[in-house]
């Protein structure tokens, strides 16, 4: 199977976990203070039921904790409290959206919007629903909106990247993508999707460049060390795909397209 393709799916498989997840809250906070968090808003939102934010709050700090039942029940109790409170609807959006629920998902994310058009996390996760319902167009009008509001946006241009690689259109796939990579080095979705691009290209050094540089950054990631296989193998660099893809298959041990590809690095020698 074409390496480039694998590499696409792959992109495709992670862009919802990427794009869509953003419940309002920093992913970089340490669990312990998240949980400290926890038993702070379970004790406010205790004395004061009838304070919206006070729900919403609670709702972000559940989220993140990864207990999404409750985080939606919270964001609900928020939006009936406070119905023009576009943060709460924005999340019960992405909730619904991690669910599967995407035209339920579509229609939160556009109350979102109409109540606060500045969230660019619900123009971009709103571009990434219409990409998975096949309406490219419109996407890319969403992501490019979530680019006005915040132009560093790495989800925003990684996303920008997809559809434009999805159309053939290489160079622009790639000029996206390396916009991410600006605003975010070592971002592995970005990197990935450079060189997928660079390798459809028929750009192999280039490929293997950027690669090699997704692999410096992103060491635990079997995907990366399988992206820089592909591109070595490519070359004609067979022992070294090989190496990649034996790492790729030790971080990842159920990594079938590596296994392949190291079959047929194998076969090669």
């Amino acid at each position: 199977m074409d390496g480039t393709r694998t590499i696409a799916a792959s992109l495709a498989s992670g862009l919802l976990l990427a794009a869509a997840v953003a419940l309002s809250f920093a992913t970089h906070a340490r669990n312990e203070v998240w949980s400290d968090q926890l038993a702070m808003w379970s004790d406010v939102v205790e004395k004061s039921p009838m304070k919206a934010r006070a729900h919403l709050n609670y709702a972000i700090v559940l989220a993140r904790q990864g207990q999404l039942d409750r985080a939606l029940e919270e964001n609900m109790k928020a939006a009936a409290l406070s119905p023009g409170l576009a943060k709460a609807h924005f999340n019960i959006g992405a909730i619904y959206h991690l669910r599967g629920w995407a035209d339920e998902a579509v229609e939160k994310y556009r109350l979102a919007l109409s109540l606060d058009p500045q969230i660019a996390q619900a123009r971009n996760n709103l571009g990434y629903a219409y990409y998975t319902q096949g309406l490219l167009d419109e996407a890319m009008e969403e992501y490019r909106l979530a680019l006005e509001i915040k132009p560093a946006n790495t989800s925003s241009h990684i996303n920008i990247g997809k559809i434009h690689a999805d159309r053939g259109e290489l160079e622009e796939a790639l000029a996206a993508y390396r916009k991410a990579l600006f605003y975010e080095p070592g971002n592995v979705m970005a990197g990935l999707g450079s060189g997928a691009a660079l390798l459809a290209l028929e750009r192999h050094g280039e490929a293997e460049s950027a690669l090699r540089e997704t692999v410096r950054g992103n060491p635990g990631s079997a995907e990366a060390h399988y992206a820089l296989g592909d591109a070595l193998m490519k070359s004609g660099k067979t022992d070294e795909a090989r190496a990649e893809f034996l790492t790729a298959l030790r971080l990842d041990p159920a990594h079938e397209k590596a296994r392949e590809y190291l079959s047929g690095a194998d076969s090669a020698r």
